[in-house]
């Protein structure tokens, strides 16, 4: 589990989603939740949440290009984690606090927003999935109690529609806010970086 969590927190130094995937192998194992754990895989599919190459196929159909070091992935199993109690966090949030969050999505999404002006509004996630360096991308990823899933705010590096390029260079912008376990594109609420993302797959 210690070295689950580890690799959900960095996983670009730990396989990125194989390794994931073998490591939630071998604590549903330990548990006794194969059954689960197959059921829950057997879900990300049927929501969309997971193609032929996994849930990195995923994300590529909805943002492609979308840059970072395997944390978008990775929230996608840290919200299964913390359904099972796999997932240590550093901090839970009221139960109001992260309803403000989820119904306050849009609202946050109407503009392109930097890392520390949701810092400023939320404080510290409740876990970082990604580098802790500010000109990373990366995905905040805030939890109540294990009844309510992750709220997973997505930063990367904003894509220029007029060069058709990412701007890697440039800080990270919040590209979505996801929640639910609807329709994996449902789940999402995108911000205009976001956006042109979506525009860069309809392409």
């Amino acid at each position: 589990m210690t070295r689950l969590n580890l690799a959900l927190r960095r996983p670009g130094m730990w396989g990125r989603e194989t390794t994931l995937r073998l490591f939630m192998d071998a604590v549903a194992f330990v548990d006794g939740l194969d059954e689960v754990w197959q059921a829950e895989q057997e879900q990300l599919r049927a929501r969309g949440a997971f193609t032929s190459l996994g849930v990195h196929g995923a994300f590529a159909g909805i943002l492609p290009g979308y840059l970072d070091d395997g944390s978008a992935v990775a929230s996608v199993y840290a919200d299964i984690a913390w359904r099972h109690g796999w997932l240590r966090v550093d901090r839970t949030f009221s139960t109001d606090d992260h309803q403000r969050l989820r119904d306050g999505a849009s609202r946050w999404c109407d503009r392109d927003r930097d890392l520390d002006e949701i810092l400023a509004e939320f404080g510290p996630p409740s876990v970082l999935l990604g580098p802790s360096s500010p000109g990373n991308p990366k995905v905040l990823a805030y939890a109540a109690d294990r009844s309510h899933g992750l709220v997973c705010l997505h930063f990367a590096s904003i894509y220029d529609r007029t060069t058709r390029q990412v701007q890697s260079d440039s800080p990270p912008a919040l590209v979505a806010v996801r929640y639910g376990d609807g329709g994996f594109l449902d789940s999402f609420t995108f911000t205009p970086a976001g956006t042109a993302y979506r525009h860069n797959a309809d392409r």
